[in-house]
C-alpha cells in the first residue's frame, strides 16, 4: 500500500485495522489497531478514491478508560525503549516519554487529556532530547 492507501492493484484502497501503513513520525510501517486511525484513514482512502491524492500521515492515537482512569497515547510505547516519567500526581496524573537515541517515538497521557496535539508535534521534533529537556514538557 503506498501513501495514498493504493494497494498494488490502482483502484483498490485499503484502511483500518487490517492496514498497515507508513508512519511519518516513526519512519516505518505500522498497524494501528484503534478508532482514531481507522477513522481517519477511511476519511482519506475515501477522498482519494473520489479522485484526491492526499497523502495519509496522520499520527494516530489509541485511548482507554477505565473508572477514574484513563489514557491517550501516541507513537511506540515498547517497553524495550528509554522511558522517561514525568508525573504532576504520582502514578495518577502524568505524562510517560518514550525515546530512542534521544528521539521521542512515543508519549502515554495518563489522565492528561486533549494533549495529544501537542504529543503528535513532540515525536516531530529532532532530538537529541534529555529528561530535563522533557519534565514539563506536556501538562495537564
Amino acid at each position: 500500500m503506498n501513501e495514498y492507501l493504493q494497494t498494488s492493484q490502482p483502484d483498490i484502497y485499503a484502511a483500518g485495522d487490517s492496514a498497515n501503513f507508513f508512519h511519518s513520525a516513526l519512519g516505518r510501517r505500522v498497524r494501528v489497531e484503534h478508532e482514531d486511525n481507522a477513522v481517519q484513514m477511511g476519511k482519506t482512502a475515501g477522498r482519494n478514491m473520489a479522485g484526491a491524492s492526499d497523502a495519509y500521515t496522520h499520527v494516530p492515537m489509541i485511548y482507554s478508560d477505565l473508572f477514574d482512569l484513563g489514557y491517550e497515547a501516541v507513537g511506540d510505547i515498547s517497553s524495550k525503549l528509554r522511558t522517561v516519567s514525568d508525573w504532576q500526581e504520582p502514578f495518577k496524573k502524568g505524562v510517560i516519554y518514550y525515546l530512542d537515541d534521544g528521539q521521542v517515538r512515543g508519549v502515554v497521557l495518563w489522565n492528561v487529556w486533549d494533549k495529544t496535539d501537542e504529543a503528535r508535534a513532540l515525536m516531530q521534533e529532532n532530538g537529541p532530547l534529555s529528561e530535563k529537556d522533557l519534565k514539563g514538557r506536556i501538562t495537564g
